[in-house]
């Protein structure tokens, strides 16, 4: 998982600092603090608080975002602003390799993860994947 350097550049963000469990690898470290940095320079613009970040990880192989904002107040364009900085970040994550950030795809060994040559180890790509079950299921066609 990250390492103490990374948590340390992301706990300098206030959006961080020590109240977010991180449960991702090294990779996406650069691609979360611009995230980190960029909802930072939207609520000071807009004058509005930080949100409340809880977890961000890796699920599927891209990472999750978990934030509160039930306690705060947001106008409606800053709400969509930060939803849209979250998606952007995720969507990134799924072409960027979680151990080195490198480009990378979505692959699998039975748990998804986003992987370059590099580290893709014996996984699958989400196509070989995909195609792999329409042979199941053509077999499984077969056998009734």
């Amino acid at each position: 998982m990250l390492n103490q350097e990374n948590k340390d550049k992301l706990n300098q963000l206030e959006i961080f600092k020590d109240k977010v469990d991180f449960q991702f690898h090294d990779g996406w470290t650069d691609l979360i603090y611009e995230l980190g940095t960029n909802i930072t320079e939207l609520c000071k613009l807009t004058n509005c608080e930080l949100p409340h970040m809880q977890q961000i990880k890796t699920k599927f192989g891209t990472l999750r975002f978990y934030c509160n904002t039930l306690n705060s107040e947001y106008p409606k364009v800053v709400e969509k602003c930060i939803n849209l900085l979250v998606k952007s970040a995720q969507d990134k994550s799924s072409t960027m390799c979680e151990y080195c950030g490198k480009r990378g795809e979505l692959r699998t060994t039975g748990l998804w993860f986003t992987a370059c040559e590099d580290h893709k180890g014996d996984s699958i790509t989400e196509d070989e994947f995909r195609k792999l079950q329409e042979l199941n299921k053509k077999k499984k066609k077969e056998l009734q």
